[in-house]
């Protein structure tokens, strides 16, 4: 991805990233010199993803409340539906 510093140097960091390492406003980072450039991570030190026994699991707070219990019935009701059509 591409982006412009400003005048001011500030840079705006493409929403997708922002939605994919939870950096909202406010949300301090930490930027270090880097061999082939800058790195720029989050000052807590939390990542949005960790991995624990090979499996990504979202570490924080959801930005919506989700019932965990529903989402996994509609899940499965659709997966069920799809192979009893013979879809997957």
């Amino acid at each position: 991805m591409v982006t412009t510093i400003d005048g001011a140097g500030r840079l705006v960091v493409p929403k997708s990233l922002r939605e994919q390492f939870n950096l909202t406003p406010g949300c301090e980072l930490v930027i270090e010199a880097a061999a082939n450039g800058i790195t720029l991570r989050r000052a807590d030190g939390e990542p949005a993803l960790i991995r624990k026994q090979g499996i990504l699991v979202h570490h924080g707070t959801a930005r919506v409340p989700v019932d965990i219990g529903e989402f996994v019935r509609a899940e499965r009701r659709a997966r069920s539906t799809r192979i009893a059509r013979g879809v997957g």
